[in-house]
């Protein structure tokens, strides 16, 4: 993908009320949210707190470089106990309260209001508050159906940006818009609306993750006598969300997910890369941009520079392979056709070591699966700021397309599922700047990417080209050698170059010239050149007619639906392209 760096203007403003809940709502950090009763039998409190504790110190002890955070509601019961034992434990909290505080305030009385407001005072709690939905003010927050709509967008945040949920429930679906169940099965789904459905675990392919809870068993005062597990349990979502299971514990591989990401983070926080330029997508005048897009920004410039650091490695390491087998070649045609002497045979052999060593090396450091995990992160982040731009990105599921292409099933490549959430805003309306936007990124990002693709596209069928032009030449070549061997044989007998006949010269050069030809073919393959053609041919020719559209089109909606369309494209060329090269890494120098 090609750098761009668009000036934006006045495009990202918000509004006072929407910049004040947006501040940094993006941040890499691994974030269980909790969700839970408000009527929680006194009886089960004690156990609760430390079943709560031992989940939040676990999680903590397993991830050593990113940072854990709690991300509640703080309502009545369930919130307020978890967040307490969060600071108990250390983790960070976030209090994200369904509506402003004033109006929020009227769901508490007596000692529920005053622990809410000393919580809310607390230094080591974050407050953000989600606004009034479009077209509402909070005088409407009076009417139930409006404070159940606020409940509901917590809901939606709940499910886009938690790594873990934690839910203290007791199993039974009251079917509430923003209650515990409809939290529960809505991230279990991935989203809002129809529930996924309960199976049995051996009926299901285990490995194929999507969501994880963590369930703790709780009574409710109004709801004593619910069936529900004895101890605390997991259910875990297939990568559709269209079903579930109950596990005894996390497995193994949702910890391995999880490593990942915070091996990912351990790289974001060093100094890899960061000499690197930056090329970001906000050029100019941050101030008028969201926060949210401006982090959103700087987590791409991240990503950027950590996967063309491991892409200078892995480029390099190809290189180097290329030129060994090159040599390796050479000195074993001079061995067998010119000089048989073991010097030959010991830098042979030297040469052959030395590349399987380097191979090691590589495959330790694996930098080619790091370069392809961290490109398709940070081409995420680009389609997700400029879908965030245009206004498209409410009803886009950014992790659907991961889901599709099964790209995080790779090895290496699990933790973007998790990667990708930092990358949810607050909410998403307040970005929405009309057709002006729209038109601003059909300039800077849909013109921007189809013009950097069609130059990729001319310097690769220039090197296509002269490369064939090589090919030819030395076939040519060939088969005039072949030619000069039956023909002029004796005269090439009595040639004598160096103390040897023109025979041995021309053997040596029809051996040495097409090994080099396919060692040369040998690194184009490992670089998947010619994917990389098709990669570029069709994401010219999606981002080419996407402009085209956006330029004849009129009506706010259609410029996002054309939006949206693309980034489903321009993400699935990302993933594939990582597909097509992934399994380079785990093949020795030699291979084909």
């Amino acid at each position: 993908m090609g750098p761009s760096t668009p000036n934006y203007g006045g495009l990202m403003k918000l509004s006072e009320e929407t910049a004040s809940f947006s501040s940094a709502s993006i941040s890499p950090e691994f974030v269980i949210s909790v969700s839970g009763h408000r009527d929680i039998a006194d009886s089960d409190v004690s156990s609760l707190r430390r079943q709560l504790e031992t989940v939040f110190n676990e999680i903590r002890s397993r991830l050593h470089h990113l940072p854990v955070r709690l991300v509640t509601g703080l309502a009545e019961g369930a919130d307020t106990i978890a967040t307490e034992v969060a600071l108990e434990a250390g983790l960070a909290v976030t209090a994200v309260l369904p509506m402003p505080l004033e109006s929020y305030k009227e769901d508490f009385t007596g000692i529920a209001l005053e622990k809410f407001l000393n919580l809310l005072e607390r230094d080591d709690v974050k407050v953000l508050e989600l606004p009034v939905s479009d077209g509402k003010s909070v005088s409407d927050l009076s009417d139930p159906a409006a404070r159940d709509a606020q409940y509901a967008l917590l809901r939606d945040y709940i499910i886009r940006r938690s790594n873990l949920l934690v839910t203290l429930w007791d199993g039974a679906d009251n079917g509430l818009p923003g209650g515990t169940s409809d939290v529960v099965l809505g991230y279990l789904a991935g989203q809002a609306g129809k529930p996924p459905a309960r199976v049995a675990m051996d009926a299901v392919l285990t490995n194929d993750c999507g969501d994880i809870v963590v369930w703790i068993p709780v009574r409710r005062i109004s709801n004593p006598d619910a069936e529900m597990p004895a101890e605390p349990v997991t259910l875990i979502s297939n990568s559709n969300g269209d079903c579930y299971w109950q596990h005894s514990d996390i497995p193994d591989h949702i910890w391995k997910r999880w490593n990942g990401l915070d091996a990912y983070a351990a790289d974001r926080m060093s100094e890899k890369g960061s000499e690197l330029p930056a090329y970001g997508l906000i050029a100019t005048d941050e101030r008028r941009c969201s926060a949210d897009a401006r982090a959103l920004d700087r987590e791409f410039v991240r990503a950027d520079q950590l996967a063309r650091a491991n892409q200078w490695h892995s480029d390099n390491m190809f290189k180097l392979f290329g030129l060994m087998a090159a040599a390796m070649g050479l000195f074993f045609l001079v061995y067998a056709k010119l000089l048989a002497i073991k010097t030959f045979l010991v830098i042979y052999i030297a040469l052959f070591v030395l590349g399987f060593v380097g191979f090691r090396i590589s495959n330790r450091h694996h930098w080619l699966s790091h370069h392809l995990a961290y490109r398709a992160l940070a081409e995420t982040l680009r389609v997700q700021f400029f879908l965030m731009v245009s206004g498209a990105g409410e009803t886009y599921q950014l992790r659907r397309i991961l889901k599709l292409t099964s790209v995080d099933r790779f090895d290496r490549f699990e933790w973007l599922q998790d990667a990708v959430r930092c990358a949810e805003p607050l909410v998403y309306f307040g970005h929405d700047g009309g057709m002006d936007a729209i038109e601003t990124v059909r300039k800077q990002w849909v013109e921007d990417q189809a013009g950097y693709f069609q130059r990729k596209l001319h310097a690769l069928h220039h090197q296509h080209h002269r490369l064939e032009v090589i090919k030819t030449a030395l076939l040519t070549g060939s088969v005039v050698g072949a030619l000069a061997l039956i023909f002029f044989k004796k005269t090439l007998l009595h040639l004598d170059m160096m103390g040897y006949d023109g025979k041995a010269w021309l053997v040596f050069f029809m051996g040495l010239l097409p090994l080099w030809v396919a060692v040369w073919e040998l690194y184009q393959g490992k670089m998947a050149t010619r994917e990389l053609l098709w990669q570029y041919s069709n994401q010219h020719r999606y981002f080419a007619a996407a402009a085209t559209q956006l330029k004849s089109t009129e009506a706010t909606e259609d410029g996002k639906q054309i939006i949206r369309d693309l980034a489903d494209k321009a993400l699935v060329e990302i993933y594939l392209w990582s597909v097509h090269r992934y399994h380079r890494e785990h093949e020795p120098p030699a291979a084909g």
